[in-house]
């Protein structure tokens, strides 16, 4: 009886047992639910693609853990491997954490040794160039110069702009952007050692050099800056970004400040010299007696100095070439549009109708998603999604275009033929204008260089919500604002019944102000449309995006220049409002036009292997944790 009563206990304990362990699998199971790490997941992805993509990422590491049951015990027998995404990095400790980041300094001394080269020290030579011609032409003031203003305006603004974007394509598909920078710095070197031979030809030769064979061996020189540079320009962002391997979004937001201040730093590099040798020069034209030595020595001086400092940028990059991400080439971007593009356009296919309530809510599918595979297209759902990326940056860029005339515009206005405008407008001597051109250079550069800092450390944190569409707009606004102040400047003397154009040379300072404001939206503008065109376009058509900006920023310098022709021969009082009056007219609508894309435009979302990997590594762990 006893052992009749003990196994019936037993049984019963064994039952309680096998019942509690079915409640636990039931609360596990329960808990498991409500976590929904999978959406949690699909949250960190979805902010993952809002993020600028860098490529050849490595794949995230795997570290297990342990699902607790409800009352807080752990379940050995359900582990779960997933993604764990790796914390953002401090910018100001990159260098220490990931080797790359010495190439990233590099690239930056190496975009400072350039552009100093390329950019600012070209005014010297033109400097020289002018002097010359004057001579020749038995001219003391540099006025009326029209021909080598258009040769300048032909080369530096034409021909430079428009290799941006061919060599910014060869370099992401043909050559590499590696060695497309070599081939600049090649090219810059040629240039510069062509003129300087040249020069060098000419002093020591005892017959004059005729004019038109000077300007023939100089114009093959300019030709190979103007290629070497616009190539470097190109080339040298995309190639920034690479060296930035598993960086953070702010440490590649921080790297376009960057690049920028680095930018202008080798231009404000250039200026100062380039404004010692031209009072150097000026100095000399003065003397009544000079030695032909020290003259030539003038001449040669600057392409020397330019052309030993692109040597050393040469053998930083040959020295220092292991520190250096090599990226590999992608497909034609351009065949890859235009063949998408024409299969939307030809295709006898009609979209599904949304006949479905369910679909109601999807946006109106366009043309050229017939080109999808989904769809029974020809191509994959990434490559027209990429082509239509595209054409939406595209289409923001060309409404950024108007907003441009505003730095060209004074370019155009603080050139050689606009100097002769002021002396006649103002009652002052060529020697305050040329002076005031280097305060006008010098003050936007100066701001330059003050303001990339604040934004990048002060704004865009204190004012996390401010996006980057948000600051192009905003820079496009500072841009009107500077024009209608320039409008309100030189309209001044009209209203007060000034028709002589006696005006004192104070306004000439006034001027200074829509400088500053252009400055802080030349930082807003430029800075944020390179990273956007880096966040939204495909690997392949960064290099592509970029020279079309450049191009378009180049290209805006024609009908500035057009705009001050055209209202050349009016009254001289009248000249600049109405240059001033009508660009920004045409960056009004240009802000307006922007405005209204930047609403209708839609962030580019990726799904690349990455993710799909991530995808099913979840799946599969799911699957098999459900099924045992």
């Amino acid at each position: 009886m006893a052992s009749l009563v003990r196994h019936a206990i037993g049984r019963m304990a064994s039952n309680a047992s096998s019942t509690s362990s079915s409640s636990r699998s039931r609360k596990s199971s329960s808990s498991w639910g409500r976590r929904r790490p999978r959406d949690s997941l699909e949250k960190i992805r979805e902010r993952k693609d809002s993020v600028p993509h860098v490529s050849c990422q490595p794949l995230p590491q795997i570290r297990n853990f342990s699902v607790q049951d409800s009352d807080g015990t752990d379940d050995d027998e359900q582990t779960l491997s997933l993604p764990v995404l790796r914390p953002p990095i401090n910018r100001n400790v990159v260098c220490e954490r990931y080797p790359k980041g010495k190439a990233s300094l590099l690239v930056f001394l190496l975009n400072v040794i350039v552009i100093y080269a390329y950019g600012a020290a070209i005014t010297g030579i033109v400097d020289i160039f002018q002097k010359e011609n004057n001579e020749a032409n038995g001219k003391k003031l540099p006025i009326d110069n029209t021909s080598l203003h258009f040769i300048k305006l032909l080369f530096e603004y034409c021909i430079s702009r428009i290799s941006f974007p061919v060599t910014g394509f060869i370099a992401d598909v043909y050559i590499g952007r590696w060695r497309m920078i070599y081939l600049s710095l090649f090219l810059l070197l040629t240039g510069y050692v062509i003129i300087a031979v040249g020069f060098t030809v000419e002093g020591q030769s005892s017959v004059d050099t005729p004019l038109l064979l000077k300007n023939f061996i100089n114009g093959i020189g300019f030709l190979f800056l103007c290629v070497g540079g616009g190539a470097f320009e190109a080339t040298i962002i995309p190639f920034g970004v690479d060296q930035l391997q598993g960086a953070s979004s702010a440490e590649i937001s921080s790297y376009f400040y960057s690049f920028y201040f680095s930018r202008n730093l080798g231009m404000g590099s250039g200026l100062v010299v380039s404004a010692i040798l031209s009072y150097a020069g000026n100095t000399l034209i003065d003397i009544q007696e000079i030695p032909k030595e020290l003259e030539q020595l003038y001449r040669v001086v600057q392409p020397l100095v330019t052309t030993v400092t692109l040597t050393v940028g040469l053998i930083l990059m040959i020295c220092f070439h292991h520190w250096f991400f090599k990226n590999t080439l992608w497909e034609n971007p351009v065949k890859l549009i235009a063949r998408v593009l024409c299969y939307a356009a030809t295709v006898k296919r009609h979209l599904p109708v949304r006949n479905r309530a369910f679909r109601y809510g999807e946006e109106r599918k366009r043309r050229i998603e017939l080109a999808k595979m989904t769809y029974d297209g020809k191509f994959p759902d990434e490559k027209v999604e990429d082509v239509k990326a595209f054409c939406r940056i595209l289409l923001i860029l060309l409404t950024l275009t108007p907003a441009m005339f505003s730095i060209n515009g004074f370019d155009v206005l603080l050139s050689q033929e606009t100097n002769q405008t002021l002396v006649k407008l103002y009652n002052s001597s060529y020697v305050e204008t040329d002076l005031f051109q280097n305060l006008y250079w010098g003050v936007n550069i100066t701001a330059i260089l003050f303001t990339l800092p604040v934004v990048n450390f002060l704004v865009i944190p204190c004012f996390p919500k401010l996006t980057i569409r948000s600051r192009i707009g905003i820079g496009c606004v500072l841009y009107c604002i500077a024009g209608l102040c320039l409008v309100v400047i030189h309209a001044a003397p009209l209203v007060n019944g000034s028709q002589n154009s006696e005006v004192s040379g104070t306004q000439l300072a006034f001027v200074l102000i829509p400088a500053l404001i252009i400055a802080v939206a030349e930082v807003l503008t430029t800075v944020s449309v390179l990273e956007f065109i880096y966040a939204q376009s495909p690997e392949s058509m960064k290099g592509l995006l970029t020279g079309l900006y450049f191009l378009f920023f180049g290209l805006s310098s024609i009908p500035a220049t057009a705009l001050y022709y055209l209202f050349k021969d009016t009254k001289e009082n009248r000249v600049l409002l109405a240059f001033h009056a009508v660009f920004t007219i045409l960056m009004v609508v240009g802000t307006v036009f922007y405005v209204v894309a930047a609403a209708l435009h839609r962030n580019r979302q990726r799904h690349d292997e990455d993710s799909l990997q991530e995808r099913l590594i979840i799946e599969n762990q799911l699957h098999s944790t459900i099924t045992a």
